[in-house]
């Protein structure tokens, strides 16, 4: 009896506790990029990254809490694979993508640090994913907010009707400047609806960023998607309102696949700034080759018409994408 109660009290003692689940992911993205400016701008010919997919590395992690609750994390930085670099936007910033701990269960789900303002800036679709064109298919940055941004909390309800209502907010006494966003701001606060009918899935959000030099800016958008199954269709509008001038921002995303691996992706895109030389019209057009689930070649053209005297440009790449 006694050697089975010191047997039970070593094996307590030596017992493991229940660790969270981590996991370690990422994409890394190579570029070789040729670009054709008219007029006396010089033309380029140079290596790159994150031209249609952004190189990150990422740990996320979660613990069941019991009860139907479970904590998590998100720790993410970009990277940039032809320098070596860590990507950030000021000094020390090491997980300039996001860094976050969250709550989640029947309630909902709770996230805490510095995260994406959905409604601000996602509401666009993202069929293309991780094999597609990326970057150059995403709502232009001069009509989005709250990107990666520090201080914030943000709540996202429970499935209502296959639609989900996230509403976020960056705390004004943690403002600094937001990815994309040379101001600092004075508070963000942003909602977004989310969900699908039938076969189309739909965004819809929308908020307002304070920033401390006095101005506004204030954000709307929307977008529908579907898999018709031949293809894959989605098209976004967004606009911004910036200290009395408007800007508007029109997306259409098209993939098909071709059999063999191939998928044919193209994207046409214009952006509207009144009393501005920032006006454009582009569009792109590539080829995507899975050599496996996880890496991908992608050629590409990219064409912009740039409005009021801006630089026109017309782009050829060739890239190298691969996930784990």
């Amino acid at each position: 009896m006694k050697k089975h109660l010191i047997a039970a009290a070593v094996a307590g003692a030596l017992a493991v506790p229940a660790m969270a689940q981590v996991t370690v992911s990422g994409l890394v993205e190579v570029n070789y990029v040729n670009t054709d400016k008219d007029g006396a701008s010089a033309d380029t010919s140079a290596l790159g990254t994150s031209r249609h997919n952004s190189s990150n590395l990422k740990f996320t992690g979660s613990e069941d809490l019991g009860g139907g609750m479970k904590a998590g994390f998100k720790l993410e930085m970009r990277l940039d694979p032809i320098n070596g670099d860590v990507v950030g936007n000021g000094a020390g910033e090491m997980f300039e993508r996001g860094a976050e701990v969250s709550l989640e269960g029947g309630f909902g789900k709770v996230q805490i640090g510095k995260i994406d303002h959905v409604g601000g800036e996602n509401n666009d679709q993202a069929y293309y994913g991780g094999a597609g064109l990326g970057n150059q298919m995403l709502i232009d940055s001069n009509v989005e907010i709250g990107s990666d941004a520090d201080g914030t909390i943000s709540y996202t309800t429970p499935s209502l009707g296959g639609f989900k209502v996230n509403v976020t907010h960056s705390l004004p006494d943690n403002s600094s400047a937001t990815a994309g966003d040379t101001n600092t701001h004075d508070g963000i606060t942003t909602y977004q609806i989310a969900g699908s009918l039938g076969p189309a899935s739909l965004k819809l959000g929308g908020g307002e960023e304070k920033e401390t030099n006095g101005t506004k800016k204030k954000v709307q958008g929307i977008s529908v998607g579907a898999d018709l199954g031949m293809a894959k269709v989605s098209l976004a509008y967004q606009k911004a309102e910036v200290a009395g001038s408007d800007r508007k921002f029109t997306g259409l995303n098209v993939s098909a696949p071709l059999g063999g691996g191939l998928t044919a992706a193209a994207m046409y895109h214009t952006y509207d700034a009144t009393g501005t030389a920032a006006d454009y019209d582009e569009y792109q057009i590539g080829l995507v080759k899975a050599l496996s689930k996880r890496t991908n070649v992608i050629a590409a053209y990219a064409n912009q018409d740039k409005g009021n005297g801006g630089t026109d440009s017309s782009v050829v790449s060739l890239s190298v994408a691969h996930s784990f």
